[in-house]
């Protein structure tokens, strides 16, 4: 369903095939998906992941964060997200894979910010036939492959996301009101998880979507709760920490990575930001990693 590309961590891309030319949509059992001891290697995605577990127990690490593998969950990874996860026994379960053009494709019926939800949702039991019957048709019309299965797929996968916002788990994002421009707040989410640099400032960002920096804040507060400027930071953060937890690049590698003038501002960045210097994280990160991964 997927490989890898070259790069300081392994990138998942969607391999292709089908009747599609270039396929941003894939659906199947998760086997299909690759070997497990593939998965078990911190790797890092081109698309975005939805794993829903039918069957299974384990111990899936996005970010840092370890999440138990367990019957009846939905775990999501966003592009970009480093994870890995171990189980005892190969999962029964389904694995959906898309890029954000596919979910925004022509009919989309609405916008939904795959940004915003968290990492592991766990339906009630009363949701798990909807979710199975939705899996299920997008399946059956993934497999038709004619002029319409796209955007049926489309609209099947917005109702399934749509559905996840019932499922424990699932909270708006912190400040969120109607009123202002929720596309815009999304756009500038994307562009922040697309330039996850040290380069990008609020008033480029602004820039980039043609609107004015003030502007910008007030909206991406309203739906937030956060200015973009803290957005910026928090994601260039967690890129380092991805960096430092799971290659071997230096500080200074790093730094130059992630366009900061030199390493020595990379560490006060680093230090203010986490509370810590970049050497320490980097230990500590790999201490975790190993003692929830069992290596």
């Amino acid at each position: 369903m997927t490989r890898a590309s070259r790069s300081p961590l392994p990138v998942h891309v969607i391999e292709g095939g089908g009747v599609r030319d270039a396929p941003q949509f894939e659906i199947g059992p998760v086997l299909s998906h690759g070997p497990r001891e593939t998965a078990a290697i911190p790797h890092r995605h081109e698309f975005l992941e939805i794993l829903y577990v039918r069957e299974g127990r384990g111990t899936h690490v996005i970010d840092g964060t370890a999440y138990p593998i367990a019957a009846n969950r939905l775990y999501l990874v966003r592009r970009g997200q480093v994870h890995a996860w171990v189980t005892p026994e190969p999962l029964d379960g389904t694995v959906v894979v898309f890029d954000e053009p596919f979910l925004a494709g022509p009919g989309a019926p609405a916008s939904v910010d795959f940004n915003h939800y968290p990492n592991m949702l766990c339906p009630g039991a009363g949701q798990i036939p909807r979710l199975e019957g939705l899996l299920a048709a997008m399946a059956d019309e993934d497999a038709e492959g004619d002029d319409r299965a796209d955007l049926i797929v489309r609209h099947l996968l917005s109702a399934l996301l749509l559905l996840c916002q019932r499922f424990d788990g699932f909270t708006a994002p912190e400040g969120s009101r109607a009123g202002l421009s929720t596309e815009l707040s999304v756009e500038f989410t994307k562009l922040v998880a697309e330039r996850s640099s040290a380069t990008l400032t609020v008033r480029s960002a602004a820039m980039r979507l043609g609107v004015t920096s003030g502007y910008l804040r007030e909206v991406v507060v309203a739906q937030t709760g956060r200015t973009p400027g803290q957005i910026i930071r928090s994601a260039v953060l967690t890129e380092a920490q991805r960096l430092l937890a799971n290659t071997d690049m230096t500080c200074a590698q790093v730094a130059d990575r992630l366009g900061f003038e030199d390493a020595s501002y990379f560490s006060r960045f680093f230090r203010r930001e986490a509370g810590a210097p970049p050497s320490a994280y980097r230990k500590q990160a790999r201490e975790k990693y190993q003692a929830c991964l069992g290596a």
